[in-house]
């Protein structure tokens, strides 16, 4: 005997991939003509960002451009050079299924880079990033909601879900004129930039994300009046700008990313010919999915008071994201140089962040490292570079929701600041932690239920009531099935309203 099932859409969000893929970085590096001897490397690194991402069919497809960047003395050992090489990548990974509306998160994560100067003009340099990647996809499934039929009995749950509603990529540009502090030498070659997003605030209205944040720029540049002929600026450029997110409302609860993709720094010269001015072109892009809670009630078993009945189900699970945390910390260590005594910081950065978090003890805990790279001047004013990794860990009250818990965290390195400390730096470094926090749901879905009409169910008639000794931690669901009668019968027959037997007891069983 077949029933009529009552069925409904189950609409979630499901984790398809996480995981990531290493790309080599292979470069044979000849000097330009403007670019003096190489007396010492100081300093190699390579530079990935991810500048397009998109699925087709079931494969995430990723495009990138790298630039490696080699800091290294001249041949007289007094200044500090640099030379740089770019190339291009792509990345076609394959997914567990297709998907149509999928959160994309991506990142580059530097493995290691190794360099060597073969000549004094030429470079071998061997490494190697990953592509990182997370894809949350908006699946669709049919739920038995109901079975029809006086003989059954249903054990049904409520599941709350934050649906995806709304999905938005979007790629703008911040353009602005840096002018430098006063009393700062003019500008003759940029050595090095760097940019992040803070994100301050934002508001959804139908359909788009207003947001509001700052972009931190940082350079460093090279002048000819200067001694040691490099100096260091930090800009903090605001911008406002809307994010399409078709389908986004008022209620929805979103997750934003901004990230830089690309920054396009020229010197600018003013109207008497000083170049005082740099024109700044900082490529964004913005990743936006708006959640809306809902509520399916789905049948997890079911029995027959009259016959055995066989059950199809299989087991579906699913990420559902309660919360996006944000949060400032002020990390404070210790550098030390060991036998080399700092008489001046040229520049100070960040390259290479991790973070993991964590919900322990009503606390939603934050724990990783960052590489803290310095460029500075020792006690025979020559320059010489050293870097070091800081550990960092900071707990934030939260109350966690109940539930198997994925937290997915990022750093964001802002402002640093240091003090000279002999053979050392005291540094403080403004870090804006972040994590999405999920409940992984894992539930059995009913597809089909039948009836074997040959083979009736026992039953015992004799009686109106029967006694049971149930013992400690049995379920009322379980017994019910046992004596072919209903849950709610015997909850009603014994004055009980829980799921299960706290203690041993004896229970009348309705017949």
């Amino acid at each position: 005997m077949d029933y009529m099932l009552d069925r409904e859409a189950l609409a979630a969000s499901e984790l398809i991939y996480d995981g990531c893929q290493e790309q080599p970085v292979d470069l044979d590096v000849s000097l330009p003509d403007y670019c003096p001897d190489i007396q010492r490397i100081l300093k190699c690194q390579v530079y990935p960002r991810i500048l397009s991402k998109g699925i087709t069919g079931d494969r995430l497809e990723l495009e990138g451009s790298y630039t490696v960047k080699v800091f290294y003395l001249d041949s007289a050992g007094t200044f500090v050079r640099c030379c740089d090489s770019s190339d291009t990548f792509s990345v076609s990974i394959p997914l567990k299924q297709s998907a149509e509306n999928a959160q994309i998160i991506a990142f580059p994560r530097v493995e290691y880079i190794n360099c060597r100067a073969t000549s004094p003009r030429r470079l071998d340099i061997h490494g190697a990033f990953s592509v990182c990647a997370r894809v949350m996809a908006q699946t669709e499934s049919e739920v038995v909601s109901g079975i029809e039929g006086d003989d059954v009995e249903q054990k049904k749950d409520t599941l709350t879900v934050n649906r995806m509603v709304g999905l938005g990529r979007q790629q703008f540009s911040v353009d602005e004129v840096l002018e430098l502090g006063q009393g700062k030498p003019t500008a003759d070659n940029i050595m090095r930039t760097d940019a992040f997003v803070a994100v301050q605030d934002f508001k959804v209205i139908p359909n788009k994300i207003m947001a509001k944040g700052e972009v931190y720029v940082r350079l460093l540049y090279s002048s000819g009046e200067s001694d040691f002929n490099l100096e260091a600026m930090e800009y903090a450029v605001p911008f406002t700008q809307m994010v399409d997110c078709d389908g986004a409302t008022e209620d929805c609860m979103c997750d934003l990313k901004i990230s830089v993709i690309g920054v396009d720094i020229q010197i600018k010269n003013d109207y008497s010919g000083d170049k005082i001015f740099f024109d700044a072109q900082i490529k964004l892009f913005a990743d936006a999915a708006a959640y809306l809670p809902s509520e399916v009630t789905i049948v997890t078993d079911a029995y027959s008071k009259k016959y055995d009945m066989n059950i199809e189900s299989k087991q579906k699970s699913m990420d559902n994201l309660v919360q996006c945390v944000c949060d400032n910390y002020v990390l404070k260590t210790s550098l030390s140089t060991e036998d080399t005594t700092v008489t001046k910081v040229l520049d100070i950065w960040n390259e290479m962040s991790t973070v993991s978090a964590s919900c322990e003890n009503d606390q939603l805990v934050f724990k990783g490292k960052i590489n803290l790279c310095v460029l500075a001047l020792n006690e025979e004013s020559r320059p010489f570079y050293f870097e070091r990794m800081a550990d960092f860990e900071y707990a934030k009250p939260y109350t966690a929701p109940a539930g198997n818990l994925r937290c997915s965290a990022e750093v964001c390195v802002g402002g640093i600041s240091y003090r000279i400390m002999g053979a050392g730096l005291e540094v403080k470094a403004e870090l804006k932690l972040c994590a999405n926090v999920s409940v992984q749901q894992t539930f059995k879905m009913i597809t089909e239920v039948t009836a074997d009409e040959t083979k009736p169910r026992a039953r015992d008639q004799s009686a109106a009531l029967s006694i049971y000794y149930a013992d400690a931690g049995e379920t009322i669901w379980n017994i019910a099935r046992t004596y072919c009668t209903s849950a709610d019968a015997i909850r009603l027959e014994n004055d009980f309203s829980g799921d299960s037997v706290e203690n041993r007891r004896m229970l009348l069983i309705p017949m």
